[in-house]
């Protein structure tokens, strides 16, 4: 299965002016454990669960801004890798979630551990 057929929504997604407080409020809505950073409408980094809470526990700064705090080197695979792709790249960089992005590097959605686990269950256990 490619990751395009793997992401299950449009990619939730914060400006880098927005607080830790919106984060936290848009996690809770949306039921997510990772943002998409955005600046002027481009990707520029990535906040999982993990670095709010990690902030937060340093910082006890609800109002410090997503832009200070995200991570900038942010991991993606195109939307045409396999899931088989996503679960190296996973353990290589040994993180849960991954942006996948389309052949102009524009933001298509993300893929959790989760997901790319239920998949590769299904195929070996051939309920695809």
């Amino acid at each position: 299965m490619l990751l395009k057929q793997l992401v299950r929504r449009g990619p939730i997604t914060i400006d880098s002016s927005a607080t830790l407080y919106d984060v936290v409020r848009i996690m809770a809505e949306q039921n997510i454990g990772f943002i998409v950073v955005l600046e002027n409408g481009r990707m520029v980094g990535v906040l999982s669960e993990r670095d709010v809470v990690r902030t937060l526990a340093e910082r006890r700064d609800f109002g410090v801004k997503v832009g200070e705090i995200c991570k900038r080197d942010i991991i993606t695979l195109p939307a045409e890798a396999s899931v088989e792709d996503a679960a190296e790249e996973m353990g290589r960089h040994r993180i849960r979630h991954i942006v996948v992005v389309d052949n102009a590097g524009k933001l298509v959605g993300v893929v959790s551990a989760r997901d790319v686990l239920q998949e590769l269950y299904a195929q070996e256990s051939g309920t695809d």
